[in-house]
């Protein structure tokens, strides 16, 4: 029984150490063409392995750059992970930030910042994908002369084509992601 046990473990071992790598999924994206001026898809974009993103080469082929940056809809891959549309600002096959879905589209940088919806919470990255205001906002609004309105505890609504946000404690942060005043009405 004991020489039955060790061999199964030593064919368990044997078998794990020589089995198929992880396999590799491709996915197409949306993407803005730099010859013809609109949004075109490209079927294979982008490969996701080991739960990472890496874009592939045929995409910066044909996307538009703006000051080094594309922009990509990846809609068939979150849609396959049973996830909401997602755009990202793309530099490189392995240098990207997934920003907040705005207005049809990506959103865009104001007075410096995107923002940027991270294991569910909403923060702010400059034009490097660098972290300037830590993801802690259920939702976040863009900056506008140098604050910008955020809440949590706040949830959606449903009102037609549209959604409003509505509870929750709202206030307004500086470009430091500090609290510089409280808002007493919503839903927005």
């Amino acid at each position: 029984m004991r020489f039955r046990i060790i061999s199964g473990a030593l064919l368990m071992a044997a078998f794990s150490a020589h089995a198929a790598p992880n396999p590799v999924t491709v996915f197409s994206c949306a993407y803005w063409d730099k010859s013809t001026d609109n949004v075109e898809k490209l079927d294979k974009c982008v490969e996701v392995k080991e739960g990472k993103l890496r874009f592939l080469p045929a995409l910066f082929a044909k996307t538009r750059d703006v000051e080094g940056m594309s922009w990509v809809g990846l809609y068939d891959y979150m849609r396959a992970a049973g996830l909401m549309d997602a755009d990202y600002y793309v530099r490189s096959p392995d240098s990207y930030l997934s920003v907040v879905h705005f207005d049809n589209g990506p959103d865009w940088f104001v007075e410096g910042l995107v923002r940027s919806r991270q294991n569910g919470k909403v923060g702010y990255w400059d034009d490097n994908f660098r972290n300037r205001i830590a993801p802690q906002f259920d939702y976040g609004w863009q900056f506008k002369e140098g604050r910008a309105l955020v809440c949590n505890g706040c949830k959606p609504q449903k009102d037609g084509e549209h959604t409003a946000l509505v509870g929750g404690e709202w206030f307004y942060i500086d470009k430091s992601g500090q609290k510089i005043s409280d808002v007493k009405s919503g839903p927005f």
